[in-house]
């Protein structure tokens, strides 16, 4: 058997000829490290005051170069999959679509992976028809690519504001696009009813305001999952979220703004104790490069490589499944703003109030003609445990011409320290629930469990 193993994995190889090998793990429960990554970036998004920082060097999305560096910087820190929204497989003025088409490339040539957070605020869906049309098409073509994310041998997907729809109507979605549930759809938010049609849950922003205990949220939800799994003989999956900090406050127009502190590091040392103490599937870093709302861990000016270093040192132990100590849940004072729904109390503790999460924002790109836009809103979600589907909507930018006109600099691919990786564990954290019946695993790239997808173009996304 092991022989048959190494035959399969060298011809695999052999036949993609790439720089580095696919990567392949199977029958290996493995604690994968994912981030939130963006794909609109343009000579335009550099704005001082626009943005609470400035990247180490100013750069393009589109440039098949900035999502090399990206992924490079990405892998020394520990970081096994990029998760990039996604607007639906337009192309014309949709750059979401031709990015992710190049970052699939990128990631295959590196061994490394990705997967899309499935936007339903996405201005190309007027009806629910757009979203089966896409779902089918990002199942049929990009979950096909070798280096689309699969958990379980199966590929991966994130889903943004899926409270546009009710339960039952997701159901139905479903039904059409997945009826044998041969992907893992995972929900955000605060309504674990929907775990009745996705597999897995996470929470996309954890620094609300008021503020919360990360330590609090992660357990509790962490206990919901496992309630989920109890009452109904489930395995839903439970990823959990680590954040440096964050900063709309340069949004302009977005209601609410507010900032979390970094602690030059602490809070997101902080955010990931709370991440791995919840024993999660997976943990996702909130994020690589969201600079808009402060999340970034990209190199910046003001804290250079500090938060890939700290990103390296903390993906090492949580991939050597070093057992955490029970998180010590800090009582957060009761703030309830004028403009925040009205928190719930449980056991001297706060319920996070609706969190604004990612609102929308002017967008800082040059407008197109409206009447490219034809796209209506989702419909109102009936869902109350989130707020509704963002009012504004997202312009876009027109589609690049061939024509670059930003060179990345010399200084361009920051270099940095990483922690050693350590031996990895094949046992799961002590008090982890099983997710699988079949044992979980992680492939990404691998032949054996999805087929190559023909080599496509390119893709693009919001503010």
């Amino acid at each position: 058997m092991r022989l048959i193993r190494v035959i399969l994995l060298a011809s695999s190889i052999m036949v993609i000829g790439l720089n580095r090998p696919v990567r392949v793990i199977a029958r290996q429960e493995e604690r994968l490290v994912l981030a939130f990554y963006y794909t609109w970036f343009d000579e335009n998004t550099w704005t001082p005051s626009m943005i609470p920082d400035m990247p180490v060097t100013p750069y393009v999305s589109r440039e098949r170069a900035t999502i090399e560096r990206h992924v490079a910087q990405a892998q020394d820190a520990g970081i096994d999959a990029f998760v990039t929204s996604w607007y639906g497989p337009q192309e014309e003025n949709n750059q979401t679509e031709i990015n992710l088409r190049t970052l699939l490339d990128v990631a295959q040539a590196r061994g490394f992976c990705a997967t899309v957070d499935f936007e339903l605020t996405s201005p190309f869906y007027a009806s629910q028809a757009d979203v089966v049309a896409a779902l089918r098409y990002l199942l049929e073509a990009h979950a096909q690519h070798p280096a689309f994310l699969r958990y379980a041998g199966k590929p991966v997907i994130f889903f943004w504001r899926q409270q546009s729809y009710d339960v039952a109507t997701w159901a139905a979605l479903r039904q059409q696009v997945d009826p044998a549930h041969t992907t893992l759809w995972i929900a955000e938010g605060l309504d674990m009813a929907y775990q009745d049609v996705f597999d897995g849950h996470h929470l996309y922003n954890v620094t609300w305001n008021p503020p919360t205990d990360p330590a609090h949220t992660a357990a509790k939800f962490r206990r919901r999952i496992d309630e989920y799994n109890a009452t109904h003989g489930a395995h839903k999956l439970w990823i959990a979220t680590a954040m440096p900090g964050y900063d709309d406050t340069h949004v302009a127009g977005r209601p609410g703004r507010y900032s979390q502190p970094r602690d030059n590091g602490a809070y997101y040392r902080q955010t990931w104790e709370a991440a791995m103490a919840s024993h999660p599937n997976m943990i996702v870093i909130n994020s690589f490069n969201e600079w808009r709302e402060g999340t970034m861990i990209e190199p910046s000016q003001t804290y250079g490589d500090l938060y890939l270093n700290l990103t390296a040192e903390l993906a090492t132990t949580f991939k050597a499944g070093v057992p955490m100590p029970p998180p010590t849940e800090t009582a957060i004072p009761v703030q309830v703003p004028t403009d925040t729904p009205m928190a719930t109390f449980r056991t001297n503790t706060v319920e996070p109030p609706t969190p604004t999460e990612r609102p929308t924002a002017t967008s800082t790109h040059t407008p197109l003609p409206t009447a490219t836009l034809t796209a209506t809103p989702p419909p109102t979600a009936t869902d109350t445990a989130t707020l509704p589907p963002p009012s504004l909507t997202p312009t876009l930018l027109p589609t690049p011409t061939a024509m670059q006109t930003h060179t990345p600099s010399a200084t361009s691919s920051p270099t940095f320290t990483r922690t050693p990786t350590a031996t990895r564990s094949s046992s799961p954290a002590p008090g982890a629930t099983p997710t699988s019946a079949q044992g979980d695993f992680f492939a990404c790239g691998s032949l054996l469990s999805a087929a190559a997808m023909p080599l496509a173009a390119l893709f693009r996304r919001r503010d």
